[in-house]
């Protein structure tokens, strides 16, 4: 990791002004139901975090491994990555990626007036609020917060504590497993699956599979519609159709039946405007619309926000969600990052090597990114910028030595990632590896569209085709269309 600005300890790293950004909760009693209530608070994407300080621990440094765990780190990750040295600066990046805006200290009491500091401006660092729930009669606190930080806190009892951030409410029960929400479809190709489906399928399940196949053909309809293209662009062709699979139908379906009612859908819609998207099911095993979902799933976002390193988190997040290795990411700069990582902006710049990834990496549209997998980019994002980056300089940076380029030490990162993880994808192999080659040992390029067996070109001669558009999707999805309000 490179050196950092590190909020605990920079001099210029000024507290808030607010009267509010430093508040100490009198629990004088040590009342248990306030530790049940932060337990309530310490949750993702709820914009809390819980420090739980080592008893005993009166040094900064420990103080900032218990920072780390709050923001969803393994207590032994610093250590197993080497980042000790860092954590108060990785913690503060991690949290501000998760957009806390309230960090918590449970028995605050039992801290010195250097940890006092140290967790002050880390919260003006943030812009949060710093939460002192202090179990201890609350006048030598008070005085021991103003000695600390040169200024009283401001003090509230336990119940305006609960008023103030009062516990979330219950989430909503899991809906129905795959399997019953699906019926099994049908492996029809495109021209007759909505056919076979209405045969094959009971009357009580079809009209869902129908519905959503109109839907993701409408959609497609419309998207097509805002693409200028001609039959000549090959490239942007396969670069438009693997974002609009990839970012908001087939890889982002919520399940794999759903994934290959939408993927018939888009062909049929492609088919309709000249274009052809292939599939080819049977070097994808068993269950080949299983492929279809992206990789980037919200089990393994889980298992990635406990890494601690920015880099090695966000890169191994990109190369899951576009299918190769970190090839071209060391093109990306701070602006092409959405400040929030809901967007990804390919480089402009082309390499000498214009291969397949490249052309699903670098589209005129940004690349979506889950929203369980936002918070990844964004801590990196905010690392850069505690580094002093400005937006046009690398998102990506050589942990050692800025000016190389860090293309292999990425790679590195990703593989060792995905080795924690338990993940072996074949773009990770080389070419003359057989689990990174195709059926027969023919090495395949990596990327999106080939992992899930997909193709797209156009029609040769499709202009005397003449093909006719359908009626609206909206009067299809009745059994029997109307003649009096079908299109012509």
């Amino acid at each position: 990791m490179n050196p950092t600005t590190d909020p605990a300890t920079d001099a210029t790293a000024g507290l808030a002004q607010t009267d509010d950004c430093i508040v100490l909760v009198d629990n004088t009693g040590g009342d248990a139901a306030a530790s049940r209530h932060i337990n309530t608070l310490d949750r993702p994407g709820g914009g809390c975090a819980v420090v739980r300080p080592t008893p005993g621990a009166d040094d900064v440094e420990t103080l900032g491994l218990d920072l780390l765990v709050a923001a969803g780190k393994h207590p032994h990750a610093a250590r197993r990555e080497r980042v000790v040295m860092h954590t108060w600066p990785i913690a503060a990046s991690w949290l501000a990626g998760q957009a806390v805006t309230d960090l918590i200290v449970d028995r605050a009491h039992r801290l010195t007036g250097d940890q006092l500091k140290a967790l002050a401006r880390t919260a003006a660092h943030l812009e949060a609020t710093l939460w002192l729930l202090w179990a201890a009669p609350a006048d030598p606190g008070i005085a021991l917060v103003r000695q600390a930080l040169g200024r009283p806190a401001k003090v509230v009892s336990l119940w305006e504590f609960h008023r103030r951030l009062p516990a979330p409410q219950q989430p909503l029960p899991p809906g129905p497993a795959e399997p019953e929400a699906w019926p099994a479809l049908p492996s029809a190709d495109f021209p007759t699956f909505l056919a076979a489906c209405r045969r094959r399928l009971h009357p009580a399940d079809f009209p869902m599979v129908k519905n959503a196949f109109h839907d993701a053909a409408e959609a497609t309809d419309t998207w097509l519609d805002t693409l200028d293209l001609t039959p000549t662009e090959t490239a942007r062709l396969t670069t438009a159709v693997t974002g609009w699979l990839r970012d908001h139908t087939v890889g982002c379906a919520p399940a794999p039946r759903a994934a290959l009612v939408r993927l018939r859908a888009v062909q049929a819609a492609l088919f309709l405007s000249g274009i052809h998207l292939s599939w080819r099911p049977d070097a994808l095993g068993p269950n080949p619309a299983r492929r279809l979902l992206g990789d980037l799933t919200g089990r393994i976002s889980a298992h990635l926000h406990a890494t601690c390193r920015t880099d090695a988190a966000s890169a191994t997040a990109l190369a899951l969600h576009l299918n190769h290795a970190g090839t071209h990411m060391a093109a990306l700069a701070l602006a092409d990052i959405a400040p929030d990582g809901s967007a990804v902006r390919g480089p402009t710049s082309a390499p000498r090597l214009r291969d397949a990834a490249w052309h699903e990496f670098s589209g005129p549209e940004p690349i979506r990114i889950p929203q369980h997998a936002r918070p990844l980019l964004a801590a990196h994002l905010a690392h850069r910028r505690d580094q002093g980056a400005a937006e046009a300089e690398p998102y990506f940076l050589h942990p050692r030595d800025p000016g190389r380029d860090p293309h292999d030490v990425l790679r590195a990162a990703i593989h060792r990632t995905c080795h924690r993880l338990g993940l072996d994808p074949p773009w990770l192999h080389g070419d003359d590896c057989r689990y990174g080659a195709d059926i027969g040992l023919t090495a395949r390029r990596p990327s999106w569209m080939s992992e899930r067996g997909l193709r797209v070109a156009w029609i040769t001669g499709h202009d005397e085709l003449h093909i006719p558009r359908p009626a609206p999707p909206s009067l299809l999805r009745n059994d029997r269309i109307n003649p009096a309000t079908a299109a012509p």
